[in-house]
């Protein structure tokens, strides 16, 4: 497909824009969309009093994350350091998770609101956790039992529990 301002080289940058919910979409070539100023940094400065999060952003000064990450500077594997996994998005080995696993903690509970995983589990795994599943929902139908005031049902559900291992 030809770009739509010189007609000439091949478009290679997609835009869409939308304005008061009318679509419109060009299609341009390098050259053209660098004189057209089209580009993400372009589109961000007319933007500038939009914050992103901060995990997304360059931060001026350390927060506690990186703060935690010091101390640990790298993968003793791998040599890994914890500034290059978050420019990167990715670990080096698998023991980076152990090494980091403190400041993973503080950044997962940031992104996800939780450090636990809570979606499905692949059916070759479900046995391992199935015993870990069953006492996390036991639990809450016990706090709802017993918010419910229904004490016969806690107490069965509490001696279930302790028949698995529970405390």
């Amino acid at each position: 497909m030809l770009c739509e301002k010189c007609q000439q080289n091949e478009a290679c940058v997609h835009l869409t824009d939308i304005v008061n919910n009318t679509k419109r979409e060009y299609r341009l070539c390098k050259e053209c969309a660098k004189v057209h100023g089209v580009s993400i940094q372009a589109q961000l400065q007319k933007f500038k009093n939009i914050s992103l999060p901060a995990f997304f952003a360059p931060s001026t000064e350390s927060s506690g994350i990186e703060q935690a990450a010091i101390t640990v500077e790298s993968c003793p594997r791998c040599k890994m350091s914890y500034s290059l996994f978050r420019k990167e998005g990715k670990f080096g080995c698998s023991h980076d998770y152990t090494v980091f696993r403190s400041t993973l903690d503080d950044l997962l509970d940031k992104i996800h609101a939780s450090t636990q995983h809570r979606g499905r589990t692949p059916s070759r795994f479900r046995g391992q956790d199935s015993n870990q599943s069953k006492l996390d929902q036991l639990r809450e139908e016990l706090t709802r039992a017993v918010k419910g005031e229904q004490y016969e049902k806690a107490a069965a559900i509490r001696d279930q529990m302790r028949l698995m291992g529970s405390k």
